[in-house]
């Protein structure tokens, strides 16, 4: 994972860190300075019955900097932890739009498109949007999902399990675009969004057009 290895590097150069402060706070409380104890080692010898162990000085100062490392790490640890969940709640997000997508396509360009098929004329206002009042289950064409908002989302007739996605919602609108795709009026095509909001408060919205035919 990407933020593993982030963590990885971040850790090493946190280490070499202490590393280097601890051994010029330890030349500092022995000697005064780092240059100074470079010299005097290159003088005279450590006497061997000098007192082992660490001082007090040296045992506050490993504290705080072994502190400072722990709340790198936790920060770390803490970010990686935030985004475990992201690959899975993108992957049920796209399985979700796909679906109401199938559905919504699956209707008639417009309440008034012809039994079998056909273009509606501009003059029949085909960008109209109304569900006619009518419920979900007898929706017939794509301008009827124009505002739907489902949380949790409703599916007619799918074989998706939908207690997966109780902490989801989606939204729907329909809207006339046929100029998107190069046609000459906007009533030639319809451009139906469907927006899923995943459970940590992100969207996702996917995008797809009906024909006038």
């Amino acid at each position: 994972m990407p933020e593993l290895a982030c963590f990885n590097v971040k850790f090493k150069y946190v280490v070499k860190f202490i590393r280097h402060f601890y051994f010029s706070i330890k030349c500092l409380c022995l000697f005064g300075s780092p240059n100074s104890a470079l010299k005097i080692n290159q003088s005279i010898k450590v006497k061997k019955h000098l007192q082992a162990g660490v001082t007090l000085i040296e045992l506050v100062i490993t504290i705080v900097v072994m502190g400072i490392a722990l709340a790198a790490l936790v920060s770390s640890l803490s970010v990686g932890i935030g985004r475990s969940a992201q690959p899975m709640w993108e992957g049920k997000a796209l399985e979700l739009s796909q679906a109401y997508l199938d559905e919504v396509l699956a209707m008639a360009f417009d309440d008034q498109t012809p039994s079998g098929g056909g273009e509606v004329l501009a003059a029949e206002n085909p960008c109209s949007y109304s569900n006619e009042g009518q419920s979900r289950e007898l929706y017939d064409d794509v301008d009827d999902y124009n505002g739907v908002s489902d949380s949790p989302p409703v599916l007619i007739d799918s074989t998706i399990d939908m207690s997966r996605y109780t902490n989801y919602q989606v939204d729907i609108t329909v809207v006339c675009a046929g100029t998107d795709l190069g046609l000459d009026n906007n009533d030639m095509a319809k451009r139906i969004t469907v927006t899923v909001s995943v459970p940590s408060g992100e969207s996702r919205s996917v995008a797809i057009y009906k024909g006038n035919y």
